[in-house]
């Protein structure tokens, strides 16, 4: 399984499905899955991959319309279009961050602990060398990132493919709805994750995974602790500073 191929995957479970819909599509956006200006499959592709009626589809791309996600041309050439999503996620990210507690906050950093932890066990266990090395070149992508939504990107992709290392089609998918709530907290400018450390402590994890060292869990587990811990720190400090 592919990192998009877990976002675009059917839906399980109940709810209701528009909302379910518009919210993969917007961890693909996020992710960098799918990026500004490209064309989403045909609406009777996308609602075969993703399990769904056309019906339900439309209704989530009138959501993602009204938002400014997405845009749509009809008559010849057209489709849905990803419309400067990046701007607009940064945005809802910022007001979800002011919206959560610091128990929310922490809960969904326990989450994260317990799936990256997971995944980490697994890819130490079952990965392969071209694994390896497409985590050593998503490190490297981290290291090299000049700006934030860069950063964030290679971060979150580096985490969903450690979780498709594992071979874990479940893990995968936890990792991509983590990813997607989480990372654009992690990553907003004014918490000022270094690229660089985290590309060094991704390095060292991927080295532990080769070795498939018993630590690789630990190890990952302790970089998932400490990132949450300085989002939960910074989002107090916003909280009372005068911005």
């Amino acid at each position: 399984m592919t990192a998009l191929g877990a976002v675009l995957s059917p839906l399980e479970g109940g709810g209701p499905k528009t909302e379910a819909v518009v919210q993969r599509l917007c961890a693909a956006i996020s992710l960098g899955l799918m990026v500004d200006g490209q064309q989403l499959p045909s609406e009777t592709d996308l609602a075969n991959q993703l399990g769904v009626s056309t019906m339900t589809l439309r209704e989530a791309l009138a959501v993602l319309r009204q938002r400014g996600i997405v845009h749509t041309k009809r008559g010849r050439g057209g489709g849905s279009f990803i419309h400067g999503a990046a701007d607009v996620l940064e945005s809802s990210s910022l007001a979800r961050l002011q919206q959560m507690s610091i128990q929310e906050l922490r809960d969904l950093g326990d989450e994260h602990f317990a799936v990256t932890g997971a995944a980490a066990v697994f890819a130490a266990r079952r990965g392969g060398r071209a694994d390896i090395a497409r985590l050593r070149s998503l490190a490297d992508r981290l290291k090299d990132s000049s700006e934030s939504v860069s950063a964030r990107r290679a971060d979150s992709r580096f985490h969903i493919e450690m979780a498709v290392c594992a071979q874990s089609t479940r893990l995968t998918r936890a990792e991509v709805a983590l990813q997607a709530e989480l990372s654009a907290l992690l990553w907003l400018p004014r918490l000022k994750l270094d690229p660089a450390a985290e590309a060094t402590a991704h390095r060292d994890l991927v080295d532990a995974i080769e070795r498939e060292d018993d630590a690789s869990p630990g190890l990952s587990s302790q970089v998932t602790e400490d990132r949450v811990s300085r989002t939960r720190k910074g989002a107090l400090n916003w909280e009372n500073s005068d911005c």
